[in-house]
């Protein structure tokens, strides 16, 4: 909790040939409330982050691999900001799949804990899955598991700000 108090010394005032005396005025304001609001908050939009980033994940595992072997859908990961998350069992699975892979290193996010979360494939050449190259097209397979989780979290976030704007 913190409480500030601010002080405004007594003052004197000329108004219209009439002097007037103010008295001191003394204002306390305790944030109890909003630290609780705060608290809430954090762990409802916690909760939202980390329930799209494995949502993205499970839509992304579930689309057809572009490649037979199933390394980069078994390498797609949540990592969560503050750690948490399953990027060495999804980096095993991968390495079980096609020995000698190579595997990027895990990217944590920034941001405060909990509120920011990377969902990607760890092989090195699922960019070139993703978005193609001269040779070869695209085959998106994170792109469309982003978009179709952008609206309900969205949604979700929103519901949060609108419940606590209700009190």
């Amino acid at each position: 909790m913190v409480e500030e108090t601010l002080e405004v010394p007594a003052q004197q005032m000329y108004v219209l040939g009439v002097f007037m005396a103010y008295a001191p005025l003394e204002v306390t304001v305790t944030t109890d409330k909003l630290d609780k609001l705060s608290d809430e908050l954090n762990g409802l939009l916690q909760d939202v982050v980390k329930v799209a980033a494995f949502s993205i994940e499970r839509r992304a595992k579930a689309v057809p691999p572009p490649i037979d072997t199933g390394a980069t859908m078994n390498s797609i990961h949540v990592t969560l900001a503050g750690g948490g998350g399953d990027y060495f069992s999804s980096a095993s699975a991968a390495r079980l799949l096609k020995p000698g892979i190579q595997l990027l290193p895990e990217n944590h996010p920034t941001g405060p804990v909990g509120m920011a979360a990377r969902i990607g494939p760890s092989t090195a050449y699922a960019p070139h899955l993703e978005f193609g190259t001269h040779n070869m097209p695209a085959r998106p397979f994170m792109t469309p598991s982003f978009e179709s989780e952008r609206q309900p979290f969205i949604d979700a976030v929103g519901e949060i700000f609108e419940r606590a704007s209700r009190g």
